[in-house]
């Protein structure tokens, strides 16, 4: 008799695939959909990183049938997200385009705010922003940062019409966490005033977003620890790095 189809939810991985992948497999998990909450690792290394990347995981993925997907976290280069760098069975899914795995309809709602861009490395004496700066200054293609790592307006439903946002949605899977949910605001030293506004418009407009279309569950990853609670009506859960949980 054939295994009904699993859907498991899974926090920040961070370039781990491999061992990710790995981790599933020794854990029994099979004829599975695993949906991360971003930073994936999209993007970072050579070219054509992402293609060796897979390879190392393909067979594995195949023999257990396993399918990937990810939204964009602020560790992703946002370009990955165009429905044009998907493999067989590992899937960037575009901000805001509904997705139905397991039965279940998925709004992706990608992108964060990286709160310590300006903070300074005690043993290179540089920030992530002075390594990206530097980067594209000596002609590399490598990146560390990426200036549209935020959640996309631009290409979200109009803020002025609530009946473009999706109805009976039953998962909001994002990346950095609406204001109401887990963790409070909380500014560090380093963090300059032009990133701190980023990220408080970032948590407002998912609060936004939570009111308009008003979820069963909402995962999220970003902050590197585990939170959960209850909030509108709405279940919200924040998963820890390359945490893994069952929804179906």
């Amino acid at each position: 008799m054939r295994n009904e189809r699993q859907l498991w939810i899974c926090g920040d991985i961070h370039g781990e695939i491999s061992g990710f992948v790995r981790k599933a497999v020794n854990r029994g998990i099979s004829c599975v959909d695993i949906l991360v909450v971003g930073d994936f690792g999209a993007g970072f290394g050579r070219p054509k990183s992402m293609d060796v990347a897979y390879g190392k995981v393909r067979a594995a993925l195949e023999k257990n049938d396993i399918c990937i997907y990810t939204i964009r976290g602020n560790h992703d280069d946002p370009a990955f997200f165009d429905g044009k760098h998907d493999f067989e069975r590992l899937h960037f899914l575009p901000d805001y385009c509904i997705i139905e795995l397991c039965g279940k309809r998925i709004y992706p709602v990608g992108g964060a705010v990286s709160a310590d861009i300006d903070m300074v490395d005690p043993l290179s004496r540089k920030s992530r922003r002075m390594i990206n700066d530097s980067l594209i200054k000596f002609g590399s293609s490598k990146r560390v940062w990426w200036p549209d790592e935020a959640p996309s307006t631009d290409s979200a439903p109009s803020t002025n019409s609530r009946t473009l946002f999706p109805e009976s949605v039953d998962i909001v899977v994002s990346h950095e966490a609406p204001l109401s949910f887990e963790p409070p605001l909380v500014r560090a030293g380093y963090v300059r005033d032009e990133t701190w506004l980023k990220i408080v418009e970032s948590r407002k407009y998912l609060d936004y977003v939570l009111q308009i279309v008003n979820p069963t569950l909402w995962f999220y990853g970003h902050y590197h620890c585990h939170y959960e609670g209850n909030c509108q009506n709405t279940l919200y859960q924040c998963l820890d790095i390359a945490e893994m949980t069952r929804i179906v």
